[in-house]
Order: structure tokens, then C-alpha cells, then sequence
């Protein structure tokens, strides 16, 4: 057996702590690249930010300097996958829809910044959130359209008075198995009912919910969300926006109470013991 004296042994051990930093540093760093068709996706781990090529050449949408992130869709224009993006800052626009045409890339806004409150809009990026059964299917409720991430088209419904920002008469809170009809929450000092719209020839349907509905469901929602909101600025994390969380909780609580409903007038609301008709004086 061959003995090796431990002064040597410690010397060795000290060389090759020293040696490795050397050969790690030796190693050139790579940043991650994600490749969706002609598009790269390229992040430093030093930047928080990410930057956009399309066929090697830079792209930035709508003029923004700051890209967060890029999500690939299920959809394609011209052979090239669609992506959704957000970005911030002065130039930024907020989540915004990239798809192909003419072999360029073009821009759509979706969900753009509340320039009144940029940073909280900025900390907290609305990327539409799933209506319940139909994943594929992204609610932007707030702005009053939605996002079918398998066709990559953006739907808005023809519907009366305001459907956009947090205080809206008339939220966005479900779309029809067929994509032509959207279904409207309305809060109006209590008196709460939906409106069935379709695409382009005004109201379908029309719903009155029960007198408590509000007390009931809805103040306890809002409840929820002040408590949820205020708990977070305390801790000083999580989400803080109250009427952020408001509009989820109400998305959740419609698609447990309501489905659709194909009848003779087309897809209806039907819940709570209760079916939208087509309003008074309108043929089904």
C-alpha cells in the first residue's frame, strides 16, 4: 500500500481549490435562447429584460425597448407560431398579441398599461387568465376582450355602454362554446344581471339574477379581495391590486354558477335556477 504524507495530501487538495474557480471561469457564459419558428427569445441572467429577433434581425413591438417575457400560443399566421408579450416602460404597451403577416411580424395590444399606475400594472402583467372548462380560452376582463390562444384571434363583443377598466358597468366574464357570444356581468348600485352580446349585432340575451345576489355572492367577493389586497402590502408581497383580485374571484365564481346553453335563439346563459332570454321585443 502506498502512504502519502498528509502535508502532500493538503497541498493537493489546495491546488485544485484553487485550480477550479480558474477553469469555471475558463467557461464562457451562454444566455438562454428559446427558438419558436423564426422567432428567438434571448435572456441574460444579469437583465431582467429579454430581447426579440425575427430571422436574426431585432424586433421590438410597437417600439418597446423593455420585452419581460414572451409566451408561445398554440396559434400560427403564416407557418410562424403567434406569441404573447409584455412590455413596460414609457415606450411599452403592456401584453400585447405578435403574429405574422406579409412575412412581418405585427402587433396587437391586448392589455395595455394603466399609465396612471404603471408600476403596479408593470410588478403585476395581466395575461389573461383561463375560463374555467375551456383553458384555451384567455379572459381579459378588465379589457373587456378575450384571447383564443388555439386560432389566436381576439374577441369583443357588441355590447352597450363601458366593458373596460376597474370599474366597468359591464365586466367580460365568459365566452360561447362557438366563440360568437360573450356573457357580461352587470353591477349596477346592486341590481346585478348578465347580458348575452354577440359579435356584431348588439345584445342576444338578457338575464336579472335574484335581489340578494349582490349581498349574497358579490360584497363578499370584494370583501375577499380588500382583505387578500391589504394582507400583501402588510407582508410586502404578493398581489396588491384588490380590484385585480375582485374580477378573478368574480371569473371563478360565474363559471362554477353559469354554463352555456344552445337553444333556439342561439347559445344562452343558464344558473341559478335561471336562463338569459332574448330581450324584449328581439326574435330569437
Amino acid at each position: 500500500m502506498l502512504f502519502i504524507p498528509l502535508h502532500r495530501l493538503a497541498a493537493a487538495a489546495t491546488l485544485a481549490a484553487a485550480m477550479l474557480p480558474a477553469a469555471q471561469a475558463q467557461t464562457p457564459y451562454v444566455p438562454v435562447m428559446q427558438q419558436y419558428g423564426d422567432f428567438v427569445v434571448t435572456r441574460d441572467r444579469h437583465d431582467p429584460l429579454v430581447t426579440l429577433t425575427f430571422r436574426k434581425h431585432g424586433y421590438w413591438p410597437g417600439g418597446a425597448r423593455e420585452v419581460v417575457e414572451v409566451r408561445p400560443l398554440k396559434a400560427r399566421r403564416e407557418g410562424q407560431p403567434m406569441l404573447l408579450a409584455f412590455t413596460k416602460g414609457y415606450t411599452g404597451q403592456g401584453t400585447i398579441l405578435i403574429g405574422v403577416q406579409n412575412g412581418e411580424p405585427l402587433m396587437r395590444p391586448i392589455s395595455p398599461l394603466q399609465r396612471d399606475d404603471m408600476v403596479r400594472t408593470e410588478r403585476d402583467p395581466e395575461w389573461g387568465v383561463p375560463q374555467l372548462g375551456r383553458p384555451e380560452m384567455l379572459l381579459f376582463a378588465r379589457d373587456g376582450r378575450a384571447l383564443d390562444t388555439d386560432t389566436g384571434e381576439l374577441l369583443w363583443f357588441d355590447v352597450p355602454g363601458g366593458v373596460t377598466g376597474d370599474y366597468a358597468p359591464a365586466m367580460l366574464v365568459s365566452v360561447s362554446p362557438d366563440g360568437r357570444r360573450g356573457a357580461y356581468l352587470t353591477n349596477a348600485l346592486t341590481k346585478v344581471g348578465i347580458i348575452v352580446a354577440t359579435r356584431d349585432d348588439g345584445v342576444a340575451g338578457v338575464l336579472a339574477l335574484p335581489p340578494d345576489t349582490y349581498q349574497r355572492w358579490l360584497k363578499p367577493i370584494s370583501e375577499t379581495a380588500s382583505a387578500q389586497a391589504g394582507a400583501a402590502i402588510k407582508a410586502r408581497q404578493g398581489r396588491t391590486d384588490s380590484n385585480r383580485i375582485r374580477r378573478e374571484l368574480e371569473l371563478a365564481w360565474f363559471g362554477q354558477q353559469f354554463q352555456w346553453k344552445q337553444g333556439k335563439g342561439g347559445w344562452q346563459v343558464t344558473g341559478l335556477g335561471l336562463a338569459s332570454a332574448p330581450p324584449e321585443g328581439k326574435q330569437p
